[in-house]
């Protein structure tokens, strides 16, 4: 996923050459999916055994990535065959996000923060060694890293089919699901969003989530590229390296988040303040800095996206029963990612509109008018790590 992050929004700008409105449009091909697929996703996850289910998604990688391969191969690519390679890449991760998610579910609860710390910084120290991998496409043909990409989804497939494999005997002992049709599937689904509406806290929890996914994550897949292209005039080295710094911030913090004893106890609080942080990290990007100011500031927006990233992901699955957990995470990622391709769009047309340091005080701006809205009006500012909710 570090590869997928840093290779195919360059194609778009650095390949291909083509505008930040053409980047947000490429991205909002691979966030899409989450607003239609990520719900579907995670009540099919609910229903199946996960491992044999994500062993099986991962295989999927091989259509869009193997299809983009050969027309490398082939010499030509053009930007429509991109928009649809993300489409079906996004259409995938959709369902690939919810089941993974609800395996972090099995952790003892008064132990949940750390399990989710570690899973962070595993999946971000492998992201890191991806986005140097990808750093490489200044000297490297995009066909070797595709399918080097492809490589890694096989052994993952592997690994987790071996990680987590099907038990007959622990699965004769489950209670029997309910017939498959579309009735029971959107009933499940109901039960989901039911929970969301009936516990004030999760649901404040998932709006801020998608403030993030729409401010944040918008601005990042689109102002990241654009920062290392247009405003230091860098190359794909130059955008590898804001990944990289971006993650060692997530891995730094969730190493702290390992070694605490227990969650920090005003846990909406620090996500309204990370959300705050953020927004004064892109108007400081936006005056244009040094690099050796710039990488700093990525850092630290690092560390604070990590931090409400394992902050939100705790207060889910302390909250939630385990035979929702799929479900619950959907939700749960179809605010971030959801909101994430309207924000990538915007953004990319913002930039075209009043250029790329004036879009960054706007949504500065913008994110400090929905802080302080939070901290007024919000209960979320008084939120605490709470115990999980029984079955």
């Amino acid at each position: 996923m570090g590869l997928q992050k840093v290779l195919y929004p360059w194609l778009v700008v650095g390949v291909l050459e083509l505008s930040p409105s053409h980047l947000g449009l490429a991205q909002l091909a691979v966030l899409l999916p989450s607003l239609l697929f990520v719900l579907p996703g995670g009540v099919v996850s609910d229903r199946r055994h996960r491992g044999s289910w994500l062993s099986l998604l991962y295989l999927l990688y091989f259509i869009p990535v193997g299809g983009l391969s050969v027309l490398f191969w082939m010499g030509s690519v053009t930007f429509l065959q991109l928009v649809i390679f993300g489409t079906l890449f996004g259409t995938i991760t959709a369902f690939v996000q919810p089941a993974r998610e609800s395996l972090i579910g099995y952790a003892a609860p008064e132990l949940m923060h750390q399990a989710v710390a570690k899973v962070m910084v595993v999946q971000f120290i492998a992201q890191g060694a991806g986005f140097i991998v990808a750093g490489q496409l200044d000297i490297i043909d995009p066909l070797h890293l595709l399918c080097f990409q492809m490589l890694v989804f096989l052994l993952s497939s592997v690994f987790i089919r071996r990680s987590h494999p099907l038990v007959p005997e622990v699965a004769e002992k489950q209670p029997p699901k309910p017939p498959s049709s579309f009735k029971n599937l959107l009933i499940e689904l109901k039960e989901g969003l039911v929970l969301f509406r009936h516990n004030k806290s999760l649901l404040h929890l998932i709006l801020i989530v998608f403030a993030t996914g729409f401010l944040a994550f918008g601005v990042y897949l689109v102002g990241v590229p654009l920062i290392a292209k247009q405003l230091y005039g860098g190359g794909a080295t130059l955008y590898a390296a804001l990944q990289i710094i971006f993650t060692l911030g997530i891995i730094t913090v969730n190493l702290g988040v390992m070694n605490l004893s227990n969650m920090f106890l005003k846990a909406g609080r620090l996500m309204v303040l990370s959300f705050l942080v953020r927004g004064t990290i892109v108007a400081l990007i936006a005056l244009k800095p040094s690099l050796w100011l710039l990488f700093p500031l990525i850092y630290i927006w690092g560390i604070f996206t990590g931090l409400s990233m394992t902050l939100g992901r705790t207060i889910l699955h302390n909250q939630v029963p385990d035979n929702m957990r799929s479900r619950a995470a959907s939700i749960y990622q179809l605010c971030l990612y959801g909101g994430a391709p309207l924000g990538a769009l915007a953004c990319g047309l913002t930039v075209e509109w009043i250029g790329l340091r004036d879009a960054f005080f706007a949504i500065a701006w913008i994110t400090l008018g929905l802080s302080l809205i939070t901290v007024l009006r919000s209960p979320l500012w008084h939120v605490q790590s709470v115990q999980p909710i029984k079955d």
